[in-house]
């Protein structure tokens, strides 16, 4: 009796303690494999953030969060330390060009610097006007800006003249917008005569220095007169049918061709939608940059981008994604730096100077080498997106920096969507910061 009743309260005891036991294993196994699949996600996680400096943002830690309400939570990411919302994957490209403008700004006017007093010489600018063929000199800075901003092209300094001497006269004719120097006052009164403003004294000549050779074109109506310390400029002009007059007036110093402040080098522009290109913006900018160096100038964009390298994985790390002749949001179409500086190296001088700031992009163009950079589409925010290789920008772009204006804070490009125009460098440094994506041709 005392047996069955022992069994009995045995087998009673095992019918409650078995669903427990089950059900703390099984809370276990669960733990251990969210616990695997946390080490394995951070563990990617880390990796794509190594190769790209872009990894996905940890969720902040809170108790019992229900599964719905996560679920309704934005995907992040760390982007250069700071964290942005992603969107969706869906590559951006004509419906937002279309949508939007490009910043484009007109070259702007900058500050005269103030006249220097008490100094052995005065630096004499040098412009030229590429609708008149004129050359004009100043010693102002204010002038010398306010033509730049009004097309005139900046050529550096043209001598060095004196503080005092015998005077430079200038002359302004009315009717054919011309200009005239000389260090006659008979010449000048002569001009007057005839109808030509006397713009007053210009400069100074000493008594002797650096000689200024005055020629004259015969054929020119604008522009007829030319003044140059630079006798392989003067005898060239002599080859191209310019009468030699002999020397004008004299200077203290030579002069220097200077790009501190300013530098316009004008690269070729394609647009890649009228050539039947939607995605080819790398390989646009690319061939801009690299023609302007001399290269490949007999080839058309098409042909160019024919020999673009392409990625097997879908990646742009590793080539082209898709083709840059078709455009669709489900197609990362694009190149990054390393592989297009691999490309460009089959054709001329071109380096990846990724991470570089602004201020070694800027020293670039000065130097005369024009810098593709990855910005956006018409310089509009930044879109970040979750796609399958990692984050990266939805809106993706490429253009040529080709110019900057110090005086007025603003880059030139040629964009391969909007033209080539002036913008606010503040405009484009906070772009292309997000990435600090650039190569140039050298």
């Amino acid at each position: 009796m005392k047996k069955s009743v022992l069994l009995v309260c045995f087998v009673t005891l095992s019918a409650f303690v078995a669903p427990a036991a089950v059900q703390a294993e099984e809370e276990l196994q669960s733990s251990a494999v969210t616990s695997n699949s946390s080490t394995m996600d951070s563990g990617s996680s880390e990796s794509d953030s190594s190769k790209t400096g872009i990894a996905l943002a940890e969720a902040p830690q809170s108790e019992a969060v229900p599964t719905a309400e996560a679920d309704t939570q934005p995907q992040t990411a760390v982007v250069n330390g700071e964290v942005v919302t992603l969107e969706p994957p869906v590559k951006e490209g004509q419906a937002e060009a279309d949508a939007t403008q490009a910043p484009k700004e007109e070259l702007r006017q900058g500050n005269a610097r103030a006249s220097r007093a008490a100094v052995a010489s005065i630096p004499m600018y040098r412009l030229y006007n590429p609708n008149s063929g004129e050359h004009f000199y100043t010693k102002t800075t204010g002038e010398r800006d306010h033509l730049r901003s009004v097309g005139w092209r900046y050529e550096g300094i043209g001598w060095q003249a004196p503080t005092g001497g015998s005077p430079v006269y200038r002359l302004y004719n009315p009717n054919a917008g011309d200009h005239h120097y000389t260090l006659n006052a008979g010449e000048r009164d002569q001009l007057k005569k005839v109808g030509w403003r006397d713009e007053g004294i210009s400069w100074y000549s000493p008594s002797s220095g650096t000689p200024l050779y005055r020629l004259y074109n015969p054929n020119a109506k604008a522009g007829s007169h030319h003044y140059t310390p630079i006798t392989a400029e003067r005898d060239q002009l002599k080859k191209a049918g310019w009468r030699y007059e002999g020397i004008a007036w004299y200077a203290v110093g030579s002069g220097e061709q200077s790009y501190e402040d300013y530098r316009l080098l004008g690269v070729r522009n394609y647009n890649q939608y009228a050539l039947g290109a939607p995605s080819g913006c790398e390989g646009a900018s690319l061939l801009q940059a690299l023609q302007y160096k001399g290269k490949l100038t007999n080839w058309s964009l098409r042909s160019f981008l024919n020999t673009i390298p392409k990625s097997t994985n879908g990646n742009p790390n590793s080539g082209f994604v898709g083709s840059p002749f078709v455009e669709n949001s489900y197609t990362y179409s694009a190149i990054y730096p390393a592989p297009l500086t691999s490309w460009g190296q089959k054709y001329g001088n071109v380096q990846n100077i990724s991470g570089s700031s602004m201020n070694t992009l800027i020293n670039e163009v000065k130097n005369g080498n024009p810098v593709v950079a990855w910005v956006t589409i018409n310089f509009q925010p930044i879109r970040w997106g979750n796609w399958n290789f990692g984050v990266a920008a939805n809106n993706n772009h490429a253009v040529t920096l080709d110019g900057f204006n110090k005086a007025g804070n603003q880059v030139h490009v040629s964009d391969p969507i909007s033209g080539s125009y002036w913008l606010s460098r503040t405009t484009f440094e906070n772009i292309y910061n997000a990435r600090k994506y650039a190569v140039v041709v050298r």
